[in-house]
């Protein structure tokens, strides 16, 4: 029943998606949402399968994981950006076609409550600590698999090994050592970024790198270890003091996580 359910789920993004993904001239951005939805959604299996999860928080993580990005497609067709300070909350606009779509008819109240809490608070800075307990969750499976396959799509991106899109990385400015003082001073400090803050390429790495700190799973910090993303990042950065003061902090970091300490 839990695998039909997603099965169903899954055909009606599919559905949604298609027409967008036939649109003349824009095939490269709505793509990227379709391909990174699918890989969010196997590291979504991946990291609920590894952790102590209920049958209840993992099935809501897989459904949330498809949808959780819903409201792009509509986001770009409406406003040609996927800047949501200059256009729509997308997680708002996800819930809403969501409903609109009726793409989770059939799924029980309790389910569809799960879910749709996952999907709006998936780009929230930081999650209200007052949530219920499988709400939170869900919600923290969705944002670091969502989370893990950003850092796969950085990568890419600023290696060009996919094609240059200037809303793959929101208009950064490109130079190779120019970076904000204040994104390296918050990461510095623990924080997680703030994409208000965010003028260079190299900042928006920078703000990658600290997603580190908001990821909530072991296994989620497992992978982030062995696809190496974290290093492959770094080293594309400036090697000043700065810099190197702060990947050895990141990366001690990360090794207490996986201690389990």
């Amino acid at each position: 029943m839990s695998e039909a359910l997603v099965e169903r789920v899954a055909q009606r993004f599919q559905d949604f998606t298609g027409p967008y993904l036939r649109e003349p001239g824009d095939g490269f951005a709505y793509r990227l949402k379709v391909e990174h939805t699918n890989r969010v959604l196997a590291l979504a299996t991946d990291i609920a399968s590894a952790s102590a999860v209920s049958g209840q928080v993992h099935l809501a993580a897989r459904i949330a994981a498809l949808l959780h990005d819903v409201g792009r497609f509509p986001q770009y067709k409406i406003y040609r950006t996927f800047r949501d300070a200059e256009s729509a909350n997308h997680a708002a606009f996800s819930v809403r076609y969501t409903l609109r779509g009726n793409m989770l008819a059939g799924v029980p109240a309790d389910l569809r409550r799960l879910v749709l809490g996952a999907v709006i608070l998936h780009n929230v800075r930081t999650l209200p600590p007052t949530l219920p307990p499988e709400t939170l969750a869900v919600a923290r499976i969705v944002r670091d698999s969502d989370k893990l396959d950003i850092f796969r799509v950085m990568i890419a991106h600023f290696s060009q090994e996919s094609p240059l899109h200037p809303e793959v990385a929101l208009h950064v400015q490109p130079h190779p050592t120019a970076y904000t003082p204040a994104v390296l001073a918050g990461l510095l400090k623990g924080e997680t970024g703030d994409y208000r803050e965010i003028i260079w390429g190299n900042d928006f790495k920078l703000m990658v790198v600290g997603w580190l700190y908001d990821l909530n799973y072991r296994r989620s910090c497992q992978i982030l270890h062995d696809l190496g993303y974290l290093d492959t990042i770094f080293d594309s950065l400036p090697h000043d003091p700065p810099i190197r003061d702060l990947r050895g902090r990141i990366m001690a970091h990360l090794a207490h996580r996986l201690s389990g300490a």
